[in-house]
């Protein structure tokens, strides 16, 4: 049984439209956040400078030009990955607040905070897809990407099912994209021009919660499928 991308994303919409705290709201801060982190973690990593002329030299035409990239700092580099742990755990706090509103719970600015609650948990998670995904990518660009989608479901997994360790978690997105990657692979090309349009601030602020709370209806229609269509078998 096919996941009907139109009413998923329809009912985004009605989600957003009538949320409370407005899912807008709560988009702009964690977008304030995430880039106000970005910006540090470039910073302190020595980074924002290479990435200021870099883009200079693209906008001016000089296609050719090859970055110069900074000595390591360890410390800056140290800095730079604690700042990126922030990054995370931010992310997993929208998340946590986009599943509370699709579930019909009590939400708020503070879900954004409440990754930190699983720090270690979720940063092990993050720590093991990643890996595997970049182990799958050293064997070819699209064993990577095709890793990526099956692995797209386990954060869900994990604050849906708090008993779970994160590779339990792993395994059963794993089962549950078994036969789905491509009906993802579509739901993401279905963005694709407002991700395009993103580039413009005043239209991040609408695909962000937009595209969230998406793809957290369409873990929730893959969870509650009827056992015969589908068994996560935790």
């Amino acid at each position: 049984m096919k996941i009907n991308r139109a009413a998923i994303k329809q009912n985004a919409k009605n989600i957003i439209s009538t949320a409370k705290p407005s899912p807008i709201l709560i988009g702009i801060a964690f977008i304030c956040i995430a880039w106000t982190l970005e910006f540090l973690m470039l910073t302190v990593s020595g980074h924002y400078e290479v990435y200021m002329k870099t883009m200079e030299q693209i906008m001016a035409g000089n296609l050719d030009y090859i970055p110069i990239m900074p000595k390591v700092n360890p410390w800056g580099a140290a800095l730079g990955i604690a700042i990126l742990m922030m990054l995370i755990m931010m992310k997993v706090g929208f998340t946590i607040y986009c599943m509370n509103i699709c579930h019909f719970r009590n939400a708020g600015l503070g879900n954004l905070f409440d990754g930190f609650a699983i720090f270690f948990k979720s940063l092990w998670l993050h720590i093991l897809m990643f890996a595997f995904v970049y182990l799958w990518s050293l064997l070819l660009i699209v064993p990577g990407i095709i890793a990526a989608y099956r692995y797209r479901m386990a954060l869900y997994i994990m604050l849906d099912n708090p008993q779970l360790s994160a590779m339990e978690c792993i395994r059963a997105s794993k089962e549950m994209m078994d036969g789905r990657k491509g009906e993802l692979f579509v739901l993401d090309l279905s963005f694709l021009g407002w991700y395009l349009l993103a580039a413009f601030p005043f239209v991040t602020i609408w695909v962000t919660p937009y595209t969230s709370v998406t793809y957290t209806n369409y873990y929730i229609a893959l969870r509650d499928m009827p056992v015969s269509e589908y068994d996560l078998q935790i």
